[in-house]
Order: structure tokens, then sequence, then C-alpha cells
């Protein structure tokens, strides 16, 4: 008699063929009440043997558990995000849980519709930076089993964050920067509903940027963002850039070039994240380094063994490469 096929092969074939229920079928590979080592072995032949495989939403249900995590980013195409993905997955793998991701172009609302569908199929969500607003970020923690979010916090009871201080980071740059003698600086803003902006700002109120005029740019996250952000820049004058991330960096740089202007012969430049081309550019980055494979560990560790509602704090380190040098003694030439 020919064995079931992969697409046709059934709980039954399996029961059938190691001459069990298929009810102890469905325990020993669902994990559920603890099974004979020798039984166990020979349903998990027969499933190889006939190509049976669990359907996940059935899985699910005799587990009350779907072992995968849900994670939304607002920008596939960013480093950022890739590196923290690589952390947050590899710790998900090692706890045999799956992750499935969503991005959502920096749109709010597609962010909270992705939210609250994955949240109906997953034990847990990881929201990254998330965009929506307050209310619409509590109605999420309510929906979802479990939340944690990155570079963002909610006064919630089963809310944990993992965040960068990222004031820090801008509290350094204008400290590298005041100490090579420059004035005035050029802050490429985030995206505007980005948390992760607003603590960049408040390092520009910090006693190191104290004596420095700061000049704030509407931009966003993007090279794409940071090329088109160059000119209005440039009309206030700075000696330095500081961008919101080095992606805008890298954007800043290629627009300076195609204006014949020098980094940082006549205008310093600097990033934040240390994504991975940025000491590849010419000249090489100076950026606030932060660790985001580490975010996406500590993301996990919010989920498993233990959930936590506590707050991570994780600081970066100063970078300083060679697009910093110090000002001009002549205005930067348009």
């Amino acid at each position: 008699m020919r064995e079931p096929t992969a697409a046709r092969a059934t709980i039954h074939d399996v029961a059938r063929l190691a001459e069990v229920s298929t009810a102890t079928v469905s325990r020993v590979l669902s994990g559920g009440k603890p099974v004979s080592p020798g039984v166990t072995e020979r349903v998990r032949a027969a499933a190889n043997d006939v190509g049976y495989r669990p359907n996940p939403a059935a899985q699910t249900l005799l587990r009350g558990s779907s072992r995968t995590v849900g994670v939304v980013v607002p920008d596939l195409g960013n480093s950022y995000f890739a590196e923290i993905l690589k952390g947050f997955a590899a710790e998900a793998a090692a706890e045999q849980h799956h992750t499935l991701v969503a991005g959502t172009d920096e749109d709010p609302e597609q962010e909270y519709r992705s939210a609250i569908e994955l949240a109906r199929w997953v034990d847990g969500l990881l929201l990254c930076a998330p965009r929506m607003s307050t209310p619409r970020l509590r109605e999420v923690a309510e929906a979802a089993r479990r939340l944690v979010l990155i570079n963002r916090v909610l006064r919630h009871h089963a809310v944990g964050s993992v965040v960068v201080d990222y004031h820090l980071g801008v509290r350094a740059l204008c400290e590298h920067l005041a100490a090579l003698g420059h004035k005035r600086i050029a802050y490429l803003q985030g995206p505007t509903a980005a948390w992760s902006d607003q603590q960049r700002q408040r390092g520009f109120r910090s006693p190191e940027a104290s004596g420095l005029t700061i000049f704030r740019v509407p931009c966003g996250s993007t090279l794409a963002d940071g090329r088109e952000a160059v000119e209005e820049a440039l009309t206030y004058k700075p000696t330095a850039i500081i961008c919101f991330n080095d992606h805008v960096a890298v954007g800043v740089l290629s627009r300076l070039r195609e204006l014949g202007l020098s980094v940082p012969h006549d205008l310093s430049v600097a990033g934040i994240d240390d994504a991975p081309m940025s000491a590849h550019t010419d000249p090489g980055l100076t950026t606030y380094a932060v660790s985001t494979v580490e975010v996406g560990r500590q993301a996990w560790s919010r989920f498993a063994p233990k959930p936590s509602t506590a707050t991570t704090h994780i600081r970066g380190e100063l970078v300083v490469r060679a697009s910093t040098a110090p000002p001009p003694r002549h205005s930067p030439r348009r």
C-alpha cells in the first residue's frame, strides 16, 4: 500500500502507521502530556515517513501558545532595524520561537493595523520605535498577550521597554564639536512622530550644548531625506551638521560633495547609531555608536523566561572619524 503523500497526510495516517490513537499523536506532536519515549519515537518516525506537518493553528489551540512573536518596524530598509532583528530573532530561535515581521513605511496608521492584526496570532509583540499615538499604543497593549517596546516608553502595567539613551549621544557629539571650536550647529531632525528624536533633542538642552547655537531643520530618517535637507541647513551657515541617524548623514555627505563642499574642510558632519556603512564612507563618519544587536537581545529578555515590565537603558559611545574637524576660518562656500 502506497504511503500518503505530504500534501495529503493527516493525523489519522500517522496514528495508523504508529499503531496509536490520534489523541496520542496529538500529545506527542504538541508537546502536551508526557508520553513514553518508545511511543514518542514511533509517532515521530511515522510522521516523518508520511510527511505529516501539524497545522499551526491547531497546535496553537492545543498548547495555548503559538511560540511566535510578532515584530513591527517602521522601515525594513533601514539597517538599524535589521540589526535589531538579528539580535532578537537569534535569541528567540534559541528558545524555539518563530518571528513574524511587518514593515510599515513610517505610516502610524499602518503600524497600528499591523500590530492589532498580529496580536491575534502571536504570543507577544515587539514594536520597534513605534510612531503611533499614545492612545493607539494603549489599545495595542490591551490587545496583545505581551508587549515590548524599543525606543518608546508607555506607562502600562504589562509593557516593558528597551531604550537607547540618545540624549547622551547628542551631548557627546556637542561636547566633541565644541572642543573642536564649532559654534553653529545644524541638527537634521528625525520623523515628527519619533519618540527617539525627542530624546535626541533633550541633548541640546544639556550643559555640553551651552554656548552652541543650534538650528533645527526638518528632515527624516532616510538617505534621501538627508540629501533633500542640505540646502535648507546651509542657509543657517553652520560649521557642523548633526544628523538624526547615519543614513541621513550619508545622504548629507553625498549632497555636499555634489555642491562642491569638502567634509570636513568646509563643514563637519556627524551621525548617530554607527550603521555598518559608516566606517566606509569617504570620509569615515563620526557617530554615536549603539549596539543594535544588543538592543534586540535585551528586547527578547523582556519576553522570556519571565516577562519584565521594566525599562532597560542602553548607552552607546562616541566614535570619532574623519568627518569632523575644527571649523574653517571662512563660512562654507555655496
